[in-house]
């Protein structure tokens, strides 16, 4: 018999949230609770290579000593003595946890408090320049150490002690987990937040933060799958690269009066600096790496940030509303008569996460997605979304079928036909019907969720749906990964891929991975230059009916999906299109966006709305040479006539907004980007990597078997098999087929999924 595992959201916390399945009774339960026990213990024994490592160096922050020296030496004490540690480990909880087993009484203990384990290393300091031109990188904290093998990674500790008695006496022990909850990995009861949540909040002018876990409470969970709102991935400090909370920031935040209003004062109009330095027609096409590589960037970057917004309906008007509107004055100069006769371009703020934006607490900006790359946009952000997603309590995502094809769910009651239809589709993230493009990568993912759910299905068919579900979630993120650090990186950063990101030396629980302003708020908006005017839609032999379409065209028309020839055609225009080189936007962005603003403006105004420092700045935080003069600017700003701008325009080199000095930057060697931005994406990914404890090759987290799988992952073969009738792809799914060769559906490596089968 297989166990049913259970991942229920109950917010009461009582004992339903432990069962296996609601229509067992608990007599049942117990009654079959040594069979069931057989059946996780690979999952526990697997599981205790990864939480022995945190055991080794417990916190030090939950130590509880009374004035007479006796103390619990470890922050899970309690948690141990509720589930008979006390008794089954008596020598060593009496030594290390007097408090909670009651043993400060006991003969022969010494007066002073008795040894502690070591601790882990304090928190880290303000963050150090990167240098990422000099031999000496810094990109995180702590020094990594290379991960131990697993010849290294013995069960030792209270745990281990914990399921060495599991496997002498099931029978026992079944009965005290089932009581404590810990048989089953279940997700956390704590209250979470939703999007419906923020949605709420903003109204009443800020937002609130995701709150501190107890991971303990659900630890076979957390030991075994994320959380979906991404708390407990760090289970010393449970909150780090959690969804609802606050950007990281590289810089102290800049705000004209210290703590919330933009600073704008020696600063050219958001829109004269994006029309004067951004705005061109002119495209540089790269002669080898196609656009379907601009795809993937907006894709991995809805998986790792959204900012919340004030209402727009607030801002209706060009006068200024503090905390909430920011409108863009244009001048009699601009060449858009239609932003001439407005006035000015309307912009929200951000919304300021609550208790800050006042005198001593500079205003900050909530995160809404889990800042680790997992999927989230196909899943969402909190457990209390998943519904929306999921297909009941099934392992799979919820998929519509509508002109055989299998699509994201939407409402298709008025979908009669194009003319009538305005498909919305439902994703984890509310960004996927923002460009067709995009919305063909969501659909091409819930697909490939589906594909892995129905293979455990028929190889495992004693797993529950919790599981189907937990598992191929687990294999999907673990696929995003590997391209993204396999295959996207490497053509974005180029020559600097090596020094700023580097090899996977293990997973380091003092990385922080969460997102930082400057990444999400300035460096990684560069995909947006990349954006085209007219995209191709190709059938194998060559345009389908449709045609291509304008880039204002795919923007919010999901429906075009549905009834001009579905995804294939999008992909195949994507990836036989070269990208355009990011440092200018053509005017479909910065002139004809939504009809109503400037997509450049709208970068630098949200810039300066969250306080982000200043071009110059950040450009010593990368160990790049400080600047007093625009001509010094030389070493990476090199066309004379663009510095010459830049010094018409800002007062000095540490007035010019980062977006606009990232972008102007010449890239690096076989790179993308300048290197200011490159410095900063390349920080936050390999934070993002080794801050992950279920970074897909963290030992532990899945066999050596299933890693050498998962390494063979491309995206060509991701949209091979969940494309309708993709037979040919490109070998290198970011190349153009003249630069790396195409090959056919068949030829292309799969993953085994084998290697997943349970005996």
């Amino acid at each position: 018999m297989v166990a049913k595992w259970t991942f229920s959201s109950d917010d009461t916390g009582q004992s339903r949230r432990f069962g296996f399945n609601s229509s067992l009774s608990r007599r049942r339960r117990r009654t079959n609770a040594p069979k069931l026990l057989l059946a996780v213990f690979a999952v526990a024994f697997a599981l205790l290579d990864v939480c022995n490592a945190q055991l080794a160096s417990p916190t030090t922050r939950n130590f509880r000593c009374f004035s007479n020296g006796c103390c619990d030496q470890h922050e899970w004490c309690r948690f141990w003595a509720s589930i008979g540690e006390c008794q089954s480990n008596a020598d060593w909880m009496a030594l290390n946890c007097q408090l909670a087993c009651s043993t400060c009484s006991r003969p022969n203990f010494p007066s002073a408090p008795p040894p502690r384990p070591p601790p882990p290393p304090p928190p880290a300091p303000a963050p150090a320049p990167i240098r990422p031109f000099s031999a000496e990188v810094t990109t995180t904290m702590a020094t990594t150490q290379p991960p131990r093998t697993s010849a290294e990674r013995k069960n030792t500790g209270p745990i281990a002690g914990s399921c060495d008695e599991i496997s002498r006496n099931p029978s026992t022990a079944a009965d005290q987990l089932i009581k404590s909850g810990l048989l089953n990995p279940i997700e956390d009861s704590r209250q979470s937040l939703s999007l419906d949540d923020i949605t709420r909040a903003v109204s009443s002018g800020c937002v609130p933060e995701t709150s501190t876990g107890d991971c303990s409470r659900s630890l076979c969970y957390h030991l075994s799958f994320r959380s979906m709102d991404g708390v407990c991935n760090n289970l010393r400090r449970p909150v780090l690269g959690a969804s609802f909370r606050p950007y990281l920031r590289h810089l102290p935040s800049e705000y004209a009066n210290g703590f919330s209003e933009p600073a704008s004062a020696r600063r050219p109009t958001a829109r004269e600096a994006s029309r004067q330095l951004l705005a061109s027609a002119q495209v540089v096409s790269h002669d080898q790496i196609n656009s379907i590589l601009m795809q993937w960037g907006q894709f991995i970057s809805h998986d790792m940030a959204r900012t919340t917004l004030q209402p727009t309906v607030t801002c209706v008007t060009c006068d200024p509303i503090p905390s909430k509107c920011v409108p863009v004055p244009i001048s009699d100069q601009d060449t858009n008569s239609m932003f001439r006769q407005k006035g000015c371009l309307k912009i929200s703020r951000s919304a300021p996460v609550c208790g800050t934006g006042v005198p001593g607490k500079p205003r900050e900006q909530l995160n809404e997605n889990t800042a680790f790359v997992d999927g989230s946009q196909i899943y969402g952000s909190s457990s209390k979304d998943l519904f929306k997603f999921r297909d009941g309590r099934t392992g799979f995502l919820k998929l519509s079928r509508f002109n055989n094809m299998m699509v994201l769910p939407f409402d298709d009651s008025r979908c009669a036909s194009l003319s009538t239809c305005t498909a919305s589709f439902v994703a984890g993230d509310i960004r996927a019907n923002l460009f067709l493009g995009l919305s063909s990568m969501h659909i091409i993912f819930a697909r490939e969720h589906n594909r892995v759910a129905r293979s455990f299905q028929s190889m495992n068919s004693g797993w529950s749906g919790d599981r189907l579900f937990q598992e191929a979630r687990k294999i999907v993120g673990a696929e995003i990964q590997a391209i993204l650090y396999k295959e996207f990186l490497p053509r974005v950063l180029g020559s600097t891929f090596d020094r700023l990101i580097g090899p996977y030396n293990g997973y380091d629980s003092n990385v922080d991975p969460s997102v930082a302003n400057e990444f999400t708020t300035a460096a990684y908006r560069f995909g947006h230059g990349m954006i085209l005017e007219q995209y191709s839609r190709l059938a194998e032999n060559g345009p389908i009916s449709a045609g291509p379409f304008p880039f204002g065209e795919g923007v919010f028309k999901s429906q075009k999906l549905l009834f001009e020839g579905g995804i294939d055609p999008v992909l195949r225009g994507l990836w036989s299109t070269a990208v355009k080189r990011p440092h200018r936007m053509t005017p479909a962005i910065t002139e004809r966006l939504f009809s109503t603003t400037d997509l450049g403006s709208l970068n630098i105004m949200r810039g300066r709305d969250h306080g982000i420092p200043s071009y110059n700045k950040l450009r010593r935080f990368c160990g790049l040479n400080s600047v007093s003069s625009f001509d010094g600017l030389s070493d990476h700003i090199t066309d004379p006539s663009v510095r010459s701008i830049l010094s018409s325009n800002y007062a000095s080199p540490d007035d010019i907004d980062l977006y606009v000095g990232g972008m102007v930057e010449d890239p690096v060697v076989g790179g993308l980007v300048g290197p200011t931005i490159a410095c900063i994406i390349g920080d936050q990914f390999k934070r993002s990597r080794d801050g992950d404890r279920f970074y897909f090759e963290n030992p532990g987290v899945f066999t050596d078997a299933q890693v050498a799988e998962l390494k063979k992952t491309s995206l060509s073969r991701v949209l091979c098999d969940n494309g309708d009738r993709i037979t040919e792809v490109p070998s290198q799914a970011f190349l153009l087929p003249f630069a790396g060769g195409t090959s056919s559906c068949a030829s292309v490596v799969h993953l085994d999924l084998t290697k997943w089968r349970e005996q």
